[in-house]
């Protein structure tokens, strides 16, 4: 049976937060995992590597606030109330405690998730992303060399007025930079027909918008991440990045928000590990998510 054919095997629930619901899909057994998305993709990033993960865990993948066809919220949001809708989330759900993983700007939500309710995550994964207040807010300038630490579509994104006039009607040709930028290859990273999803769905009236918020709360979410300085997380964290992008800044990059810290870099990926480089990027959840400790204390 095929990734794709399971993952659309996988339930789909409807969980109510405040100002809407959320789209979430269900899948496997034990203990469970929530895996957050990041910008311009929703919960079907997962589907080569959630069903992987199904085979030990009970998987839960929401399309968060603004993408796939959860709510469109028509007010600002940050990271930590997108990490109150994942509290909402597991309690629709019956569970109390989770590893939560979080991929780019998802990433941002679970360890809002992890500074706001330590005592519900086991394990925290973290993949392509630097936290709020911790070097995210200076890898937003563009740079020379359009490297992986030159990301001009933060700040125009971060305007989510300006994204939704600039690129309203354009969503396809966005998707197509989107996904060829920062990959290993240097072109679209995605299979065509997850592409064509992409487009629809970020397509929705106000959903451009919606998502710009993501980017447009990281001021914010760096403020409410200024705890984390004196008082990093404590729950064991895994740093995941990409060979041809975050890899090789893992360490400096968590070192400071992580007292037990682990890192896996995939090969022959760059920024969008999912697509790139499932196998190998499965490999390394599920090895951190089994272990039973032994991780270090790691401090910068």
């Amino acid at each position: 049976m095929t990734a794709a054919r399971d993952w659309e095997e996988f339930r789909v629930e409807r969980v109510s937060v405040e100002g809407g619901a959320l789209t979430v899909r269900v899948g496997g057994s034990g203990p469970p995992v929530a895996l957050l998305h990041g910008f311009p993709q929703h919960s079907l990033m997962w589907r080569t590597v959630a069903p992987v993960l199904a085979e030990r865990f009970t998987v839960i993948a929401p399309d968060q606030r603004g993408m796939g066809t959860s709510v469109l919220p028509d007010v600002r949001f940050t990271k930590t109330d997108m990490a109150r809708d994942l509290a909402v989330v597991l309690d629709a759900l019956g569970h109390e405690r989770a590893h939560v993983v979080g991929y780019d700007l998802g990433a941002g939500v679970a360890v809002a998730f992890a500074r706001e309710y330590p005592h519900r995550v086991e394990r925290l994964g973290v993949m392509e992303f630097v936290a709020a207040g911790f070097g995210l807010e200076e890898a937003m300038a563009p740079r020379k060399g359009w490297n992986v630490e030159s990301n001009w579509h933060f700040s125009v994104l971060a305007a989510p007025d300006v994204a939704a006039w600039l690129f309203r009607g354009r969503e396809r040709e966005l998707l197509d930079w989107f996904f060829g930028h920062e990959s290993h290859q240097g072109a679209t990273a995605v299979s065509s027909g997850d592409l064509d999803t992409y487009a629809r769905l970020l397509s929705r009236p106000g959903a451009l918008r919606a998502g710009a918020q993501y980017y447009a709360s990281i001021f914010q979410d760096g403020e409410d991440n200024a705890s984390l300085r004196a008082r990093p997380l404590a729950m064991p964290v895994l740093a995941v990045g990409g060979a041809s992008h975050a890899g090789p800044l893992l360490a400096g990059l968590w070192g400071p928000v992580a007292t037990m810290l682990e890192t896996a870099v995939i090969p022959a990926a760059g920024h969008w590990l999912c697509d790139e480089n499932p196998a190998a990027t499965a490999e390394a959840l599920l090895k951190f998510l089994r272990s039973e400790g032994g991780l270090r204390a790691h401090r910068p």
